[in-house]
């Protein structure tokens, strides 16, 4: 039964939106100070702030923090950012190149996440979810929302419809793609959707493990602080959008191999023949379904087809990302952890598949795979068998611009 809470969103102004809101996809240090230079109302100057006088008492870390928190007091002196009246829940929706996704914008219990009711498929790192509590603890901007997916429902459903009906309150376009979000401030229609998302069993996150656990250490650090905790602080929740699993998109990770390991290109398609069928190809391989892989290699396409049928125990079994890993990377190539070996890169789907073939024909891979995207319905299985899928094995999308909606933690 997740639990979801309006709150009282801080947004761009209405003249702003399209100035403010940042995509923090590959963003480097270098790029980020320069939008700051061309672009004073970016959200970047909550991120990477310009320090002003660098002998001032304390450390770099402590005068950045401070200099944020002077920066979002001065958007919101402004009206650059405003905060909104009331508790609200949000619809936001996306336009990107013909395709249309919608979803509810909100805030999740972190009890939630740490019970389980909003499942889990990824490991995190120690040491990210560390730099997000920090930034949280320091500023109390939760900005990033985690992207949450659930089976359809028609009530949910009913309300997204007759809002998109409905002049956004905030639009812009930006990269190719429009943007829309509406308040929803009704108290009748708050409760219709707390009511229909306790419906659910469960939800699942589909993107920002890491911000969803350092926002549930962040919640429980700071009720051990309050003698006078209650369960409603903003600290006991954390932004996210929720989408039915028939709105996201998902790619498959592709993969690139430094080396054959000391094998011949011929040694190596003869050990593969022992798992796969390979087929020559005079076109790039894209595969069109599970347990076909494309291959590039010695400047050459082969469609690879796994031979077995597999005797399913476990759902990360049937996952193509665990094929390629048994199979081949730990099977034939001794690429046996690959969070951790420098023998393996990763490449996101939605890159021109061009960028992959110039990094093995350049040689700074010996080889390439293509996979088909991980399905929605895998990762369910794998999440309510408490599985953690093998690292980058799905791209969601829609990926969100920091900045378009903020959750304000005092």
């Amino acid at each position: 039964m997740p639990k979801i809470k309006p709150f009282r969103g801080i947004h761009p102004g209405k003249n702003f939106a399209g100035k403010v809101v940042l995509n923090l996809e590959n963003l480097s240090l270098s790029e980020a100070k320069l939008i700051r230079q061309e672009n004073p109302y970016s959200y970047v100057n909550m991120l990477v702030p310009k320090l002003d006088n660098f002998f001032l008492l304390g450390s770099r870390n402590e005068l950045t923090f401070k200099k944020i928190n002077e920066n979002f007091e001065e958007f919101l002196d402004e009206g650059i950012l405003v905060k909104d009246p009331l508790p609200s829940i949000y619809v936001y929706q996306i336009n990107r190149e013909g395709h249309s996704q919608v979803g509810i914008w909100t805030t999740t219990s972190i009890d939630d996440y740490l019970n389980n009711v909003v499942r889990k498929h990824e490991l995190t790192r120690a040491d990210r979810e560390q730099s997000l509590i920090d930034y949280l603890q320091q500023t109390g901007i939760d900005a990033n929302p985690v992207l949450i997916t659930y089976k359809y429902v028609p009530e949910i459903e009913r309300i997204l419809q007759e809002t998109i009906l409905k002049e956004p309150d905030i639009t812009y376009t930006k990269e190719n793609s429009d943007h829309k979000l509406w308040i929803i401030d009704q108290k009748a229609v708050i409760m219709s959707l707390i009511k229909a998302f306790a419906s659910l069993p469960s939800s699942y996150i589909a993107d920002g493990h890491h911000r969803a656990a350092a926002a549930s250490l962040y919640g429980i650090q700071r009720r051990k602080l309050n003698l006078k905790h209650k369960g409603d602080e903003e600290y006991n929740f954390f932004t996210s959008v929720y989408m039915s699993t028939d709105q996201l998109k998902i790619y498959g990770f592709n993969r690139l191999v430094k080396d054959l390991k000391g094998h011949s290109v011929s040694e190596f398609l003869e050990k593969l023949k022992t798992d796969f069928n390979i087929t020559d190809s005079d076109k790039v391989v894209l595969p069109t379904e599970m347990h076909a892989f494309g291959m590039y290699l010695d400047k050459k396409w082969f469609l690879l087809e796994f031979k077995h049928e597999l005797n399913i125990k476990s759902p990360l079994e049937e996952l193509d990302v665990s094929i390629l890993q048994n199979y081949i990377f730990s099977g034939i190539l001794n690429i046996s952890d690959p969070r951790t070996d420098p023998a393996i890169d990763f490449m996101p789907g939605p890159l021109p598949i061009r960028d992959l073939i110039h990094k093995v024909d350049q040689k700074e891979f010996a080889l390439a795979f293509t996979l088909f995207p991980t399905s929605i319905d895998q990762l369910i299985r794998v999440a309510d068998e408490g599985e953690v899928m093998p690292p980058k094995s799905t791209w969601f999308e829609p990926k969100f611009d920091v900045g378009l909606l903020i959750h304000h933690i005092s």
